[in-house]
């Protein structure tokens, strides 16, 4: 059976992925353009030029084809056309690759990046403490525009992905453009696993409590529980949601922790195509932390599924937002299977805060905004201690 799959996710972690998302059966039953005596009458004339086209390849073109490569390219050409950065084609080894990640370990450099849409390369929104781009010496705001020589400006954020993701243990030569720099420059690094912790807990004096959610992946609602259950973190005097660098994940997941925050109510809108019905999903009714006053950490790759549930707990009142603008993706894909194990993602649908607030394309604002460079004051997060100094009454 052909795998479907909903998500949320949205910036690209070259260590990890672009996320999954929670099973929901099968594809629209929609009538779809298909080769030989099934293809619909009314798609004939239309694909025609395409197999003229197929047909005078393979005759005319002077070397050898292979047919499989071809067959990738047009799906892919078909779906980057639609001009939709999150809508994509992944051959069978990078869909197997992403569909199977969200497990917390990844293989690669360890950053979080997009589509910069100047240049054509992508952007490092983030790098992982630890991980091969940051100990290599790649920088916030750094550029990828060759990987192993080889300009890939032209390419989809997929493909790009699929160049600069490999085995633990193999090196990558990245090209970047820098700030401050008249050519690019050229970083080789060793890609490794890279293990991340879904949520991290601590307690600082006053009563504040701390959890950080790295990703909204299948055991993120299993370790927010823990977490919030040893800090008994409705008694807290303050309690500081971390955001920050998340990318998203499950849409399903998303619902879940904002659910941990509000007792009822919506917790987001999805509106999908003309004529279809806006989707309203309600908190579960099982909040562990209600009452708690919170802050939630958000910046530029605060993305998706935490835009989602940080303008959630923004809107009905339960936080204040203080960081950076988030990423502003605020749309709904659909994974699915194909018969060569590749892979379709397709957005299909556009969510919104529980007020119809648009995030798409437009983020979150913060209401103490908070800019804090990481490269440059590394061991002070100003951030983080500005919040703890909010909730206890000092600032």
């Amino acid at each position: 059976m052909r795998r479907v799959i909903r998500v949320i996710s949205m910036v690209a972690l070259i260590s990890a992925v672009f996320g999954a998302g929670v099973l929901v059966g099968t594809s629209h039953p929609t009538a779809l353009a298909q080769g030989g005596a099934t293809q619909p009458a009314d798609t004939e004339q239309l694909f025609a030029p395409f197999w003229e086209a197929w047909n005078q390849v393979h005759r005319r073109y002077v070397d050898p084809l292979n047919d499989e490569t071809l067959m990738q390219g047009a799906i892919a050409g078909m779906v980057d056309a639609i001009g939709d950065r999150h809508t994509a084609y992944m051959d069978p080894k990078l869909f197997e690759t992403l569909s199977n990640d969200l497990s917390g370990v990844f293989e690669g450099i360890g950053a979080t990046v997009k589509k910069d849409t100047a240049t054509g390369g992508m952007q490092i929104i983030s790098t992982i403490t630890g991980a091969p781009a940051r100990l290599a010496g790649i920088h916030v705001g750094d550029i990828i525009v060759t990987v192993e020589g080889q300009d890939i400006t032209g390419l989809s954020q997929t493909q790009i992905l699929g160049k600069i993701r490999g085995p633990a243990g193999t090196p990558v030569r990245l090209g970047l453009i820098r700030k401050g720099e008249k050519k690019p420059v050229e970083i080789t690094v060793i890609r490794a696993k890279i293990e991340v912790p879904t949520v991290e807990s601590a307690l600082y004096q006053g009563g504040i409590g701390y959890i950080k959610l790295a990703e909204f992946n299948d055991i993120a609602t299993r370790d927010l529980t823990k977490a919030l259950k040893a800090l008994d973190a409705n008694h807290l005097k303050g309690l500081i949601f971390d955001l920050r660098d998340d990318p998203g994940g499950y849409l399903q997941t998303a619902i879940e922790v904002a659910s941990q925050f509000i007792k009822s109510g919506p917790v987001v809108i999805e509106r999908g195509k003309a004529g279809t019905r806006d989707m309203v999903y309600r908190a579960n009714g099982n909040a562990l932390a209600p009452d708690v006053p919170m802050i939630v950490l958000i910046n530029g790759a605060s993305a998706s599924a935490s835009e989602l549930v940080a303008g959630a707990l923004h809107d009905r009142g339960r936080a204040t937002l203080l960081g950076e603008q988030s990423f502003g993706k605020g749309s709904v894909q659909e994974w699915s299977s194909l018969s060569n194990g590749g892979g379709l993602r397709i957005t299909i649908a556009h969510f919104f805060t529980p007020t119809n607030r648009v995030i798409n394309e437009v983020g979150l604002t913060p209401d103490v905004i908070v800019p804090w460079d990481v490269d440059t004051h590394p061991d002070f997060d100003i951030q983080l201690y500005q919040a703890i100094w909010m909730l206890r009454g000092e600032f």
